[in-house]
C-alpha cells in the first residue's frame, strides 16, 4: 500500500516529466511575464506609454510593427505547445489560455497602433484641406479686389496680395510641418477584445485545478488552492452583499447595472488571480518554482518570453 508521501512524490514525477512538452512561462519567471502582461495592457488601453507611464503614446507604424510581430510569433509558439502538448490535456488547455492572453496583448497593440494612425492620417488630411480652403478664399479675394478698383491701384494691390498669400502660404508650409499631438482614448474601442480571454481563462482554470487535485497531497499546492479560493470567495461574497444591499436600495434599471458592474468585476478579479495562481500551482507541482525552462525547450520558451514584451517598446 503506497503512503501518502510516495503517491506525492509519483505525482510530481509524473508532470515533471509531461511538462516537457510545455514550453510557456510558469512560476516565478511566468508571475514576472504576466504582471507585466497586464500591465502593458492596461497602459495600452489608458493610451499611456508601458516604459513611460507619464506620458501619453505617440503610436507610429514602428508600434503597428512591434504589435504584430509580438502577436505573430507568441501565438505560433504556443500553437507549437498546444501541439507537443496533445497527450496531456490539462496542459493543453492550460496552453489555450495561455495563448488567449498572448492574442489580448497583440491584438490590444495592434488596434491601438491602428488607431493612432488612422486619427494622425485624418488629421493631415484636414489640415491639407483647410490650407487649401484658405489658400483659394485667398485668391477670390484678390480678384475681387482687382475688379472694383482702378487698374494702377488694383495692380499695386495685386502684387500685395500675392505678397501676402505667398506669406500665408509660407505660414501655411510651417504649419503643416509641424507635428500633430494626437489625442484618442483608446479604452472604449479596444475594451471589448477581453472577449478573447474569458474563453481560454474558463479552460486553462479546469486544467490547472484538475492537476491541483491530482497533487493535493503537496502541502504547498494546497495552501495556495485553499488561499485561492478563500481570497476569491470572499471577493465574491463581499460583492453579493453589496449587490443586495443597493438592489434593495435602487429604483427602475439601477439594479440591473449594478448586478451587472458586479459581475464584470468578479470575473475581471477572478480572471487576474486565476493566471497568478496557475503560475505558482505549476511551479510547486513540478517542483520547478523558478519556472526555468529545461534545455529542449528554452529556444522556444525565451523566444516566446520575449515576444509578448515588445508592445512595452511602444512609442
Amino acid at each position: 500500500m503506497s503512503t501518502p508521501s510516495t503517491s506525492t512524490n509519483s505525482a510530481l514525477e509524473s508532470l515533471a516529466e509531461e511538462i516537457k512538452c510545455y514550453s510557456l512561462p510558469y512560476g516565478a519567471l511566468g508571475f514576472v511575464s504576466h504582471v507585466l502582461t497586464y500591465y502593458t495592457i492596461a497602459c495600452l488601453w489608458y493610451g499611456r506609454k508601458p516604459l513611460w507611464p507619464f506620458s501619453r503614446v505617440t503610436f507610429n507604424r514602428f508600434d503597428l510593427a512591434l504589435g504584430g510581430f509580438g502577436l505573430l510569433i507568441s501565438t505560433l509558439l504556443t500553437i507549437v505547445t498546444i501541439v507537443r502538448c496533445k497527450d496531456t490535456w490539462e496542459l493543453l488547455v492550460i496552453a489555450i489560455w495561455k495563448m488567449s492572453m498572448s492574442l489580448l496583448n497583440g491584438v490590444t497593440a495592434v488596434h491601438v497602433a491602428g488607431l493612432f494612425i488612422m486619427e494622425k492620417i485624418r488629421l493631415k488630411r484636414a489640415r491639407k484641406r483647410k490650407r487649401r480652403e484658405g489658400s483659394e478664399a485667398s485668391d477670390a479675394t484678390i480678384a475681387d479686389t482687382a475688379g472694383h478698383e482702378q487698374e494702377g491701384s488694383s495692380g499695386g494691390d495685386v502684387e500685395k496680395g500675392a505678397a501676402g498669400s505667398e506669406g500665408d502660404g509660407g505660414d501655411s508650409d510651417k504649419q503643416q510641418e509641424a507635428p500633430i499631438d494626437v489625442v484618442v482614448d483608446p479604452m472604449r474601442h479596444v475594451f471589448w477584445w477581453i472577449i478573447l480571454y474569458v474563453p481560454g481563462m474558463f479552460a486553462g482554470i479546469v486544467g490547472v485545478m484538475t492537476l491541483a487535485v491530482k497533487n493535493i497531497e503537496n502541502k504547498a499546492v494546497l495552501k495556495l488552492t485553499a488561499g485561492f479560493y478563500t481570497v476569491v470567495g470572499t471577493g465574491v461574497l463581499v460583492v453579493v452583499a453589496g449587490l443586495l444591499y443597493r438592489i434593495r436600495n435602487a429604483e427602475g434599471g439601477t439594479g440591473k447595472k449594478i448586478v451587472f458592474g458586479g459581475l464584470i468585476w468578479v470575473v475581471a478579479t477572478f480572471s487576474i488571480l486565476a493566471v497568478f495562481y496557475s503560475d505558482w500551482a505549476l511551479g510547486m507541482m513540478t517542483d520547478n518554482i523558478t519556472g526555468l525552462p529545461s534545455g529542449d525547450t528554452a529556444a522556444l520558451y525565451w523566444t516566446y518570453w520575449i515576444s509578448k514584451r515588445l508592445p512595452m517598446f511602444s512609442l
